[in-house]
């Protein structure tokens, strides 16, 4: 083995080992009132457990330490949750995405509530003044968020980039703040001041705000959903999710919350468009050459022992060459790396180490573990 190489192999291997941030684990952190939190009834299915989808949990509740990960099953959010927005998403996702991926959510989410309380600089004020109008019903599941919900949110989101990534935002709210004019503007500066908060890249994190339930479904507030559609216009990175067929449950007093189908409609109708997201964001990878001459590698060519190769994922972090397996000899990557000025190149996503060579004008990406992603 190239010894100028075979060092900073052992070096980049070590570091890999002692990353406790694992890139396959997609975290979600949801916020809202009563339709985030969920009022649907709870099924025995939705109690099923899937190893692949996560509650990141963000109250104090069912015996279950904040800021852990559990097997997601309903309360998602504050005791009282039931069925929603939350966990048809996290179960679709996990459906469509590879084996290796895995979901969670941290649902902070109360019902009734304006998006002051959600705002770091109005939620002090807005508590209080419900303190002061005996409006307090909903104040013991403020105490299952530690009595803060911006900094229940931001506290989740420091666990997610630590154990995981944040891939997004899930928004539902806007019913308890039907005459508030600048309520759109409102909405933007929560999503803005968690994204500085949080030292994240807003062209990377979107936040998908969902629409009231319609007033062809019954909803009583369906008019306001221009509002809710220009607070997603406000948002570069925000994305309007149609509540457009979802139906409504029609309670005595009012009609605001969705039916059991129609959270399993919004639900996925999230996940479709987060989905659609995440596929817009791989990086593209042209396609192998295969009629390079001159190499110690033959592509794509099983005909030959111990060096056939086959394309990577394309997630590699250097998205200007095209990523290739060596499937069975390592060393014949360093030989072949030897000879073209190669270089060592760590994939923090994939905690990989590759080694970089260029020939022919083209470059590429030598897998040198041998082993074949999903």
């Amino acid at each position: 083995m190239h010894k100028s190489i075979f060092p900073a192999l052992v070096v980049a291997a070590t570091v890999s080992l002692s990353f406790a941030q694992d890139p396959n684990l997609h975290i979600y952190l949801a916020y809202g009132q009563s339709n985030m939190s969920g009022q649907a009834d709870v099924t025995a299915a939705d109690r099923a457990e899937d190893p692949r989808f996560l509650v990141l949990r963000a109250a104090n509740h069912s015996n279950q330490k904040v800021g852990e990960f559990y097997p997601a099953a309903p309360p998602m959010g504050h005791s009282a949750s039931k069925v929603g927005i939350v966990d048809i998403f996290g179960r679709k996702m996990v459906k469509e995405l590879p084996d290796s991926i895995k979901i969670a959510v941290a649902n902070v989410a109360i019902g009734g509530q304006s998006i002051d309380l959600f705002d770091k600089d109005r939620n002090k004020a807005y508590v209080q003044n419900a303190k002061n109008k005996g409006d307090t019903w909903w104040i013991q599941y403020l105490d299952e968020y530690g009595g803060d919900l911006y900094k229940r949110i931001v506290e989740m989101g420091k666990i997610a980039k630590e154990k995981g990534v944040i891939k997004g935002f899930l928004f539902h709210q806007g019913e308890a703040d039907y005459q508030m004019n600048d309520w759109p503007k409102r909405v933007k500066k929560v999503y803005d001041d968690l994204i500085k908060d949080l030292g994240l890249d807003s062209t990377k994190v979107p936040i998908l705000v969902g629409e009231l339930a319609t007033t062809a479904a019954g909803g009583d507030l369906g008019w306001r959903n221009s509002a809710v559609a220009e607070a997603a216009s406000l948002i570069p990175n925000g994305h309007l999710i149609s509540a457009e067929g979802c139906p409504a449950l029609k309670e005595p007093n009012y009609t605001l919350h969705f039916t059991r189908k129609g959270y399993e409609t919004f639900g996925e109708r999230y996940a479709e468009k987060m989905l659609e997201l995440l596929k817009k964001a791989e990086p593209e990878v042209p396609p192998v050459d295969t009629s390079a001459k001159d190499t110690a590698v033959a592509v794509a060519d099983s005909s030959v022992k111990d060096s056939s190769v086959s394309v990577a994922d394309t997630s590699v972090a250097d998205t200007s060459t095209t990523a290739i397996h060596n499937s069975k000899s390592t060393e014949l990557a360093i030989r072949y790396s030897s000879k073209n000025n190669g270089h060592l190149v760590y994939d923090e996503k994939r905690h990989k180490v590759f080694i970089s060579v260029e020939k022919n004008g083209r470059k590429w990406l030598i897998d040198v573990t041998g082993g074949r992603n999903r």
